[in-house]
């Protein structure tokens, strides 16, 4: 059974905004069932509800598994599917009945966006959607941002929101970052912060990826998605601007420990 999940706050200040606003990030659901997810959105009543990637698992359509070729050299690829493998072998055995269905990802949108405008990206795994998901979104009126943005209002403020998808377009970002107003990019690797966006006038940045570190000891993340010890980024609010989120789902060999899944709601002041 996935573990309890919980409701995590942050305060951000900025002088873009004139009204305060309450934003929902969610991440990471990875086609689990999220009723519980679903539950303390409900509850939270947010102005906006953004999505930061791996939400649907959507690999390559031949053998079902990510495609590493373009991402990793020979011995990397052939590490990370050996993983892959292993990581399902324990689903299997820890994750009961609550396996990814594409049919959780949709009844879990379709419940977001009766709640509030959902604004969303695209994480690793989901390196190709399919004409179905598109024509879901369309239908549910759910903003989709890959290496894209678009202007919302808000509760009376108008927001630049954007989205980085995980093979990133930095020229689209460039342009991104060159625009007026309060700008919210969507970013589902945290670690793109150090590499392409520390530097960038971006005044709230949304990620997720790591799961938390999935173990958390003492206060931190035993390890990442990528398999690195100790991630910096795992969960938190960092520089006042950058948000990850621990997700909303168990997806790795072993459970979480010390380390609820989450809904994170940012309030604006």
């Amino acid at each position: 059974m996935p573990q309890e999940a919980i409701t995590v706050k942050y305060n951000i200040f900025s002088p873009s905004l004139k009204a305060p606003l309450r934003l929902a990030l969610i991440s990471d659901l990875h086609e689990r069932r999220a009723d519980d997810i679903l539950e303390l959105l409900n509850k939270a009543a947010p102005d906006a509800i953004f999505i930061a990637g791996d939400t649907l698992e959507r690999y390559d359509r031949e053998d079902n598994r990510p495609d590493l070729r373009k991402k990793y050299n020979p011995v990397s690829a052939a590490i990370h599917t050996a993983v892959y493998y292993l990581n399902h072998f324990f689903l299997n055995i820890f994750a009961g009945n609550n396996l990814p269905d594409t049919d959780n990802a949709y009844r879990f949108l379709s419940g977001a966006a009766r709640l509030a405008p959902v604004f969303m990206s695209l994480g690793n795994h989901e390196e190709r959607l399919l004409a179905q998901d598109h024509e879901f979104l369309e239908r549910e009126g759910i903003t989709l941002l890959d290496n894209s943005d678009c202007l919302a209002e808000i509760k009376g403020e108008t927001l630049r929101i954007g989205g980085l998808s995980s093979v990133p377009d930095e020229e689209w970002l460039e342009r991104f970052s060159e625009k007026e107003g309060f700008k919210l990019l969507l970013s589902h690797h945290p670690e793109k912060y150090e590499t392409l966006l520390r530097d960038k006038p971006i005044d709230l940045i949304l990620s997720g990826h790591n799961h938390g570190g999935q173990i958390r000891l003492f206060g931190r993340g035993l390890v990442s998605s990528g398999l690195r010890l100790f991630p910096r980024y795992d969960r938190g609010l960092f520089d006042g601007r950058l948000v990850v989120s621990a997700g909303c789902s168990n997806t790795a060999p072993f459970p979480r420990f010390g380390n609820p899944r989450e809904v994170v709601i940012i309030e604006t002041v």
